[in-house]
């Protein structure tokens, strides 16, 4: 980050009223974490906020511990009077597929918009943008940014920080984890030191569908490659046989259980969530030789991500997808 792109970001914001914000489709909890940093933040400038959850229904792992449904309106992009909003601080997010899914996004022309953001994929869409792909998560972005405008961090705000840094750290496991995340997490446990039941409910608060969707999931696996490609496949015809919605069938998917397994070096979890609509999670042991944001970027309507972990969303039939993302990692990595 620099000063210079902090103090943009401050003078923009304090031109501005009606500001929106956002949450990417499934959001997590950086997206969730960083919205509501934001948006207290933004309230105790004495902004007019309005935050939308987007496409997709509040994460029932987060509920209990965040006012979600009392922040966070029940909205998605299109729902929304744009007009009334002179600012969009778009969080999160490395394109605007990632604002809404539901049909093409478009910007007016008097809406400014900031987009703050850590994904390498990221494609700088915004009149300023703040994308630094060092950074572990955005709500360690939101950390350095507050800490430049001297902002006030109470046990609420902290905890917001936190639990997005936590998560999109792996628990501090993956590689963008620095030391100046754990400087991050010290003063903000320092500030909230009673984190660790929000930790256990958001790691232990699954629904039942989601085990049964891992069970799915654990029972349709292809290996390719001499096993070094490891895909769970999952297609329409089971997600319609069994009555999954659209939302459950991308629960429980089990990319992250995959890659533990040594030898599979490129792994993802398949699914058909509606006919002829596959979801794709990619992950991989190796990031320096295999990235696989490459992968979902290439392939699919809305990729990105990280080099260990991203998602897209290829619009063919499982068998169609399947062959496509096989394509696209032989001619990547051959």
């Amino acid at each position: 980050m620099t000063t210079l792109k902090a103090i943009e970001i401050k003078d923009t914001i304090h031109k501005s009223q009606n500001i929106l914000l956002h949450c990417h489709p499934y959001p997590d909890p950086d997206s969730i974490g960083s919205v509501l940093a934001m948006k207290k933040h933004l309230e105790s400038l004495g902004k007019d906020v309005t935050a939308i959850i987007g496409d997709s229904d509040y994460p029932t792992n987060m509920t209990e511990n965040f006012p979600i449904e009392r922040k966070i309106a029940k909205k998605n992009f299109f729902d929304l009077n744009l007009e009334k909003f002179d600012l969009f601080i778009i969080l999160d997010s490395s394109s605007l597929n990632q604002v809404s899914q539901i049909n093409k996004v478009l910007i007016p022309k008097h809406l400014k918009t900031i987009v703050i953001d850590h994904h390498n994929t990221n494609n700088k869409f915004g009149d300023i943008n703040l994308v630094d792909e060092s950074a572990v998560s955005t709500t360690q972005i939101l950390y350095e940014l507050f800490k430049e405008w001297d902002v006030n961090i109470d046990e609420e705000l902290a905890l917001y920080l936190f639990i997005g840094i936590y998560a999109d750290s792996g628990g501090f496991k993956y590689p963008n984890t620095s030391s100046k995340t754990f400087k991050a997490a010290t003063e903000l446990v320092t500030i909230h030191p009673n984190y660790h039941k929000t930790v256990f409910d958001l790691e232990n608060n699954k629904k039942e569908i989601e085990i049964e969707m891992m069970g799915l999931a654990l029972s349709n696996i292809k290996k390719y490659f001499n096993n070094k490609v490891v895909l769970s496949i999952i297609p329409y015809e089971i997600i319609k046989a069994k009555n999954i919605s659209k939302d459950d069938a991308t629960e429980g998917l089990i990319p992250n259980i995959l890659r533990s397994v040594s030898g599979w070096d490129i792994v993802a979890s398949l699914v058909e969530v509606e006919k002829d609509i596959t979801k794709v999670s990619l992950r991989t042991r190796d990031e320096e030789k295999y990235d696989v944001s490459k992968i979902a970027k290439s392939v699919g309507i809305d990729g990105g991500g990280h080099p260990g972990a991203a998602g897209t969303t290829i619009m063919k039939n499982i068998k169609d997808a399947e062959k496509e993302l096989l394509g696209y990692i032989t001619n990547l990595f051959g």
